[in-house]
């Protein structure tokens, strides 16, 4: 009998194994954004009030040495860490990195006993350690799992099931920024941080339990030896430049990507802070209604991309996107005719700025086509990326990323506290603009329709010996 989990991710007319993803998706999101979401309205002001008291501007430099220095050492343990996720599985990867992210909020609690930057650097040194196990893990294992069960060759249904995906954490996290907000007012951040620790131990346990992969999966997966996994290892960068579509599109996404980075670290809470003022619940509130719109994006984009071609509209919703050039040339603009200090409107429980409603409504323009770049870019990934190599692939994304992103602290921390961020958004819109070109170069040797890799067999000394039992319900 199929299940209203199944009908709701669009997934009713597939195995049970592929509704069976349908339900762990359903039951996980809401858990993770209870676990992550929480402090992220406050997370980088809280630190960066810790470590300069008298200037959040030097505070929020400071959050983005400590950042570039975390990208470092992800960089380093990112490729080899999702390389271990094709050799063992992904649920103890993700189990791993779940209890790494429980030490880095109970550390993180304790900071306000430890103000000081070392203290902070052993933290985002761990949180490193974690965002790398995580890195990847989650969609490899989604996507192994429903490419060897599914029954859609055109990958309508999956467009649906990652749009209802991404909806349903969008909701989960949403509902979870005002409770953590007024927590963190009410108890203290430390309190909320605790709570998260905590969760995460919880989500830890979980992962081993939830997350078992298929009979096909499992036997597509060579026997544990290093000569395996260095062999997994070769593989994956072997397929990054295996060709000019897939070398040229996974540079440009990186280089699109790696702004993301600098934008979170730098800007963003900035300006949450410089145009909202310091107040964690007026953040909250704001980011909500933001959130509430991302949440009809991408549950209509699962509809909307169903009949699109990836390779065709992948270049031009990324023009338009979230952090796309676009985007920062706007944000420049709007920094620099309507600064912080402009024209007050009145609000409940707050005065919103002129600049403050421009800006809302920036995000939630270029929110739409961001939300139609993620699903086209997941599912073009689904086919171009071998299964055998596809956790190290996806983890490989980010070490790019974050490689690319590192120059980019570099040279705009010093920037930001000389100029401030108007000539950092004019930067990041120019690097942004360079992705977008290599993207299109890219995917111009694209076909129309993407097509399927097929799996190489697995050589005979590399078969698991013995039946292979499923691991999935």
């Amino acid at each position: 009998m199929t299940s209203r989990v199944a009908r709701f991710f669009g997934l009713e007319d597939e195995s049970s194994r592929v509704q069976y993803l349908a339900k762990v998706a359903a039951a996980w999101m809401p858990l993770a954004a209870l676990s992550f979401t929480m402090s992220s309205t406050f997370y980088s002001i809280y630190i960066a009030t810790l470590l300069f008291p008298s200037d959040i501007i030097i505070g929020f430099a400071f959050v983005g040495i400590l950042a570039a220095i975390s990208m470092g050492a992800q960089v380093v343990m990112d490729y080899p860490t999702g390389g271990i996720g094709d050799w063992i599985g992904q649920r103890w990867i993700l189990a791993a990195s779940y209890f790494c992210f429980g030490i880095v909020f109970f550390l993180t609690a304790l900071g306000i006993f430890f103000p000081n930057f070392w203290f902070f650097l052993i933290v985002y040194l761990l949180t490193a350690l974690a965002a790398a196990l995580n890195s990847g893990a989650l969609m490899a294992w989604f996507d192994n799992n429903y490419r060897t069960a599914a029954k859609d060759p055109e990958r309508k249904a999956y467009s649906k099931a990652q749009g209802r995906m991404g909806m349903v954490f969008q909701i989960s996290a949403t509902a979870m920024l005002i409770p953590g907000a007024l927590l963190a007012v009410v108890i203290a951040p430390t309190g909320v941080f605790f709570f998260q620790a905590l969760m995460c131990v919880v989500l830890s346990l979980c992962a081993l339990i939830i997350f078992r992969d298929s009979s096909e999966v499992i036997a597509n997966r060579p026997k544990r030896s290093l000569r395996s996994y260095f062999s997994i290892l070769k593989e994956g960068l072997k397929f990054s430049i295996s060709s000019r579509l897939v070398l040229l599109y996974l540079l440009g996404s990186v280089l699109m990507s790696s702004t993301i980075v600098v934008w979170a670290e730098m800007i963003l809470f900035l300006i949450y802070w410089q145009y909202l003022g310091l107040n964690i619940v007026a953040i909250a509130v704001f980011r909500t209604f933001l959130f509430a719109f991302g949440v009809l994006w991408i549950e209509r984009a699962g509809i909307w991309t169903r009949n699109l071609e990836p390779p065709k509209w992948i270049p031009r919703s990324r023009l338009l996107h979230t952090c796309g050039p676009v985007f920062y040339f706007a944000f420049a603009a709007i920094y620099f005719f309507l600064p912080p200090l402009g024209i007050f409107i009145p609000f409940p429980f707050m005065y919103l700025q002129l600049s403050t409603i421009i800006i809302c409504l920036g995000f939630i323009i270029t929110g739409i086509f961001g939300a139609f770049s993620n699903i086209l870019n997941q599912r073009l990934m689904l086919d171009l990326v071998p299964d055998k190599v596809r956790n190290g692939i996806y983890s490989l994304i980010p070490t790019l990323t974050l490689l690319c992103a590192i120059p980019q602290f570099i040279i705009f921390v010093p920037i930001i506290i000389t100029y401030g961020p108007v000539v950092v958004l004019f930067g990041l819109g120019c690097v942004s603009a360079i992705g977008v070109v290599i993207l299109y170069v890219g995917l111009k040797a694209a076909p129309k329709k993407t097509v399927i890799v097929e799996e190489e067999p697995l050589m005979v000394e590399d078969t698991p010996p013995g039946p292979v039992l499923s691991e999935m319900p």
